[in-house]
């Protein structure tokens, strides 16, 4: 086994084609099949089922992709900081974002990467912190920005922010008084995402320690779906300011702080504690860290910045 054959296995495997994947490469055909068939051999596993149709991984071959892109990323980290020059940061960096966060932060820490570091190239994926933590496990990201949660599972959790939640709502709908109670907030149609949604299990939380009913008609994971819906009028929901910063300052959206509790949730910084953290990942957490502080004094964002005590490593 060796880089070349892992290399061309995972193009293959993301592409579901040899003749694409022929193209991505620039290699002939029979060559990359060549590859594959000796790498298949020399594990004695079978990696792809084919058909007509392309070529689909089998569960062998899953579990290779997954191991195989966590070592091909390790290798060019290592590379990168290896063939820094005068201080250069090179390399990759992907970075996970929650839905409700990405939108705002994943694009305003693009932009100020690419000013300072304009030899690291950015991936952003966005999920669910569930998914996030297991994509840092398995390698597939470097660092993330998830809701909360407790040390342990070989992940490094470094604080970044409590944020405070918003009562949303079309405009003209806009509660007369400055915060809205939990209580009065319960009382409307909302809007919000499925049972397994960290916001939606906070807000039943609260709803079962406060004795109420919440009236759902509509679930929505999609934020630009959410967003659209509360839009037309067909009812509130809860979420961050940078949410729907843009459409609150439009005069589309309203948003409304919550009281009786205050409504909040605990943002950290993850990266995993089993691989060293290349120099541009190192760098580009800085750069977040400094952009939510940024957005704090803009006003985009509401809540109160933790410190980390720990510094990136």
């Amino acid at each position: 086994m060796d880089l070349k054959q892992l290399n061309t296995f995972i193009q293959v495997a993301e592409l579901g084609s040899l003749s694409k994947a022929s193209d991505r490469l620039r290699i002939v055909q029979p060559a990359l099949s060549r590859q594959i068939r000796m790498l298949e051999e020399e594990l004695r596993v079978t990696l792809f089922t084919r058909h007509g149709r392309g070529m689909v991984l089998t569960r062998a071959g899953e579990l290779l992709k997954i191991r195989a892109g966590s070592i091909l990323r390790q290798i060019e980290e290592t590379r990168s900081d290896l063939s820094q020059e005068a201080g250069a940061v090179r390399g990759q960096v992907v970075l996970g974002v929650p839905p409700t966060v990405g939108d705002v932060l994943a694009t305003r820490l693009v932009e100020r990467s690419l000013q300072l570091y304009p030899d690291v190239r950015l991936r952003v994926a966005t999920a669910f912190s569930g998914y996030l933590l297991e994509w840092l496990h398995s390698g597939e990201i470097d660092i993330a920005v998830i809701y909360g949660s407790e040390q342990g599972g070989n992940i490094r959790y470094a604080p970044l922010l409590v944020e405070k939640l918003h009562f949303v709502t079309l405009a003209r709908q806009r509660p007369e008084k400055a915060t809205i109670t939990f209580r009065e907030l319960a009382s409307r149609n909302l809007i919000l995402p499925g049972p397994q949604h960290g916001l939606r299990l906070l807000i039943e939380h609260e709803a079962r320690r406060k004795g109420v009913s919440l009236s759902i008609p509509v679930e929505a994971d999609a934020l630009q779906v959410l967003k659209a819906l509360v839009a037309r009028g067909l009812g509130a929901t809860v979420l961050p300011m940078p949410s729907v910063h843009q459409e609150v300052s439009d005069g589309l959206l309203a948003a409304v702080p919550v009281s009786d509790p205050q409504l909040s949730r605990k943002l950290v910084v993850a990266r995993p504690t089993g691989r060293a953290a290349s120099l541009a990942v190192q760098r580009f957490e800085l750069i977040l860290r400094d952009e939510v502080a940024a957005m704090i004094s803009e006003g985009v964002w509401q809540g109160e910045l933790q410190r980390s005590d720990s510094k990136p490593a």
